[in-house]
């Protein structure tokens, strides 16, 4: 067997032709996946208690806090961040090409309505002065959008953003390069 043999279209483990594309990761558990159904045609959809009205984050089957039903609803993004970092490392080839070209914001953000989120933090939103300042204690607005894996993530933003309208939305995501597959020479 020669070289130019072993570089022949290979199967991935699971039968799938390998793509030249890597995207981010998609598993997600049952309830994970809800969460990507419930935020595809609203800026942030978060579960809340039908009993004793806590707003839930991340996705669960019952209430934290009395165990009652949960439903889907419409959330009010605003909020505030807890703590900052910016991710110069990833396992994950999608992270990888991106993090080549320049570091990743990811945010924790205290949400008005409760819970605190693990968000990408958009610095682009803010102004240049501002964008080097983003640190706890800075007011932000979350909205969730998927990624180029088909999968809801959160974002925040500077305050102020018209996050109604699902292009602003979207024009966030692709401005942060969530939209794009990253490319990964050599398939898999």
């Amino acid at each position: 067997m020669t070289a130019s043999d072993n570089s022949k279209t290979l199967e991935k483990p699971n039968g799938n032709l390998p793509d030249n594309d890597s995207r981010p990761p998609r598993k997600r558990s049952a309830i994970g996946l809800t969460f990507t159904a419930a935020n595809l045609p609203t800026a942030l959809s978060l579960q809340h208690c039908e009993d004793c009205g806590q707003v839930q984050y991340p996705p669960r089957e019952l209430c934290g806090r009395c165990l009652g039903p949960l439903a889907w609803r419409d959330t009010e993004g605003s909020g505030v961040i807890t703590s900052r970092l910016d991710l110069h490392h990833s396992l994950s080839d999608f992270f990888k090409h991106k993090l080549a070209q320049r570091s990743w914001a990811i945010a924790n953000v205290k949400l008005s309505c409760g819970p605190t989120v693990i968000s990408h933090l958009d610095l682009a939103s803010f102004s240049a002065q501002q964008a080097s300042e983003v640190a706890a204690g800075t007011e932000v607005q979350v909205f969730s959008h998927s990624d180029c894996s088909l999968q809801s993530v959160l974002i925040a933003t500077a305050p102020g953003q018209d996050l109604d309208e699902a292009a602003v939305r979207s024009k966030r995501a692709r401005e942060l390069g969530l939209l794009d597959p990253a490319p990964k020479p050599g398939g898999f």
